[in-house]
C-alpha cells in the first residue's frame, strides 16, 4: 500500500504507492500479514496521497522506521476513478460528492486537509470531508465505506501486499459472526486448520499409559512419537496455508493452541505419566506450560515490532522457542527405552518423605521454561 514516513501523534504517517485508494479503517499488514492496525486518516492532494495508520494494541508507531513497507488486502481498495465523473455532456470530469448544487467545486482538488490537525501530511489542498478547498467530500467518505461489501473478495494489491487470502479471511469472519447455521464454523475452517488440531493426541496417549499397565509402553510411545509430528503439522500447516494462498484468522490462533498443546501439554503429560506425580512436581510442570503460554502470547503481540529483514521475518527469537521442548522429550524417549520410568526415574527422588518431595529431573522443565520467557536471549531465526 505505501510506505511509512514518520510517527505523529502515535498513528504512522505513510505515503501510498499503490494507484488505489484505500478504505477507512482498512486492515493493514506487514508483508508477513501480521495486522499492526487500519487505516485512519486519508490525505494530500489526488496526484500525492498520504494515510495515517492507527496502531492497534501492543503496536508503536515509533517502532517503524522511515521505508519500511505496509500492505493491505485487495477487496480494501478503490479505483480513483470510482469517485471521477463525467458531466452530462461527457466532457470535463468532476469530483463525485463535490459540490452540493450539483457543479463543480472550488479550488483545488485533493483528499482530506488532514495537515491541520497535525498528521504531518501535506498541508494545502482540500480533502475528504474537506470544506473550502475542495476534493472529495463527506459524502465519499459514506460511499467508500459501503461498497466494502461489493468489492470481490479475490482482488490482488498492484504493489504485492497481502495477498488474496485476505478476501478469505473476511469471508471467514463473516462465517464465524454469523448467527445462523450449525455448522458455519466448519465451513469457515481451512484445510491447514484442520492439520494444526492434530496435535492433540499426544495428551491422550499419556492418559491412556496412566491407566494402564506400566509395564506396557506402547501408549507413552505414541505419545512421545506424536510431538515431532505435532513439529511436522506445525509446518505443514503454513506450507498448506502458502500453496492454496489461503491464510485464516483462525488458523493464526490456532497455531497458537496448537504449539501450546504439542510442546508444553504434552510433554508435561509424557512427564506426569512417567512418574513425576509428586506434588511438588504437578507445581512445576504447571508452571512450564504457563511459561510456554506466556512465551507464546508474547509472541504474538510483539512479533510486529522485531526486527525484521528485507522478507519481512522476524531477525530472532525472544527466547527460546517452544517447539526446543522437543530435546526434553528426546530424553524421556531415552529413559522409556531403559525401562527408567516410575520408581526408576534417574536422579531418583529429592526430599523424600517431605511435603517438598520432586523428582530433580523435573527441573530441566523448570530451566526450560525460565528460557522461553527470557527477554534478553535472542535466538536467530534460521
Amino acid at each position: 500500500m505505501g510506505t511509512v514516513m514518520h510517527a505523529c501523534e502515535g498513528e504512522m504517517v505513510c505515503e501510498s504507492i499503490n494507484p488505489k485508494i484505500p478504505y477507512f479503517n482498512a486492515p493493514i499488514y506487514l508483508e508477513n500479514k501480521t495486522p499492526i492496525g487500519k487505516v485512519d486518516e486519508v490525505l494530500g492532494p489526488i496526484n500525492q496521497v498520504y494515510f495515517t495508520i492507527k496502531p492497534q494494541e501492543g503496536i508503536v508507531a515509533t517502532s517503524f522506521k522511515a521505508g519500511d513497507k505496509v500492505y493491505i488486502g485487495g477487496d480494501k481498495l478503490l479505483p480513483l476513478e470510482k469517485y471521477v465523473v463525467a458531466d452530462s455532456c461527457g466532457a470535463k470530469p468532476k469530483r463525485a460528492g463535490g459540490a452540493s448544487r450539483g457543479g463543480p467545486m472550488r479550488g483545488g482538488g485533493g483528499f482530506r486537509g488532514g495537515a491541520s490537525r497535525g498528521r504531518g501530511g501535506p498541508r494545502g489542498g482540500g480533502g475528504f470531508g474537506g470544506g473550502r478547498g475542495g476534493g472529495f467530500s463527506r459524502g465519499a467518505r459514506l460511499s467508500m465505506s459501503r461498497r466494502i461489501s461489493t468489492m470481490p473478495s479475490n482482488t490482488s494489491t498492484n504493489s504485492g501486499g497481502p495477498p488474496a487470502g485476505d478476501g478469505g479471511q473476511e469471508k471467514q469472519k463473516m462465517l464465524l459472526s454469523s448467527e445462523t447455521g450449525h455448522f458455519s464454523m466448519i465451513r469457515a475452517m481451512h484445510l491447514a486448520d484442520l492439520v494444526t488440531e492434530l496435535n492433540v493426541m499426544s495428551v491422550f496417549s499419556s492418559l491412556r499409559y496412566c491407566l494402564g499397565d506400566p509395564h506396557e509402553f506402547g501408549a507413552i510411545w505414541a505419545a512421545l512419537a506424536f510431538m515431532p509430528f505435532g513439529l511436522f503439522f506445525d509446518f505443514m500447516d503454513g506450507k498448506i496455508a502458502r500453496w492454496r494462498k489461503k491464510s485464516s484468522l483462525m488458523g493464526q490462533e490456532l497455531d497458537s493452541l496448537a504449539d501450546l498443546i504439542s510442546f508444553g501439554m504434552a510433554p508435561a503429560a509424557a512427564a506426569f505419566a512417567l512418574g513425576m506425580r509428586t506434588g511438588l512436581d504437578h507445581l512445576l510442570l504447571s508452571f512450564f506450560v504457563l511459561c510456554g503460554l506466556t512465551r507464546l502470547a508474547r509472541f504474538n503481540v510483539t512479533v510486529a515490532v522485531l526486527p525484521k529483514d528485507k522478507s519481512g521475518k522476524s531477525k530472532y527469537f525472544e527466547g527460546t522457542p517452544i517447539p526446543t521442548t522437543l530435546s526434553i522429550a528426546s530424553y524421556m524417549a531415552y529413559c522409556v527405552s531403559q525401562g527408567w520410568v516410575l520408581d526408576d526415574l534417574p536422579l531418583g527422588v529429592a526430599a523424600e518423605g517431605t511435603m517438598f518431595e520432586f523428582h530433580p529431573l523435573v527441573l530441566l522443565f523448570v530451566l526450560h521454561g525460565c528460557l522461553m520467557v527470557s527477554k534478553t536471549l535472542h535466538i536467530p531465526k534460521p
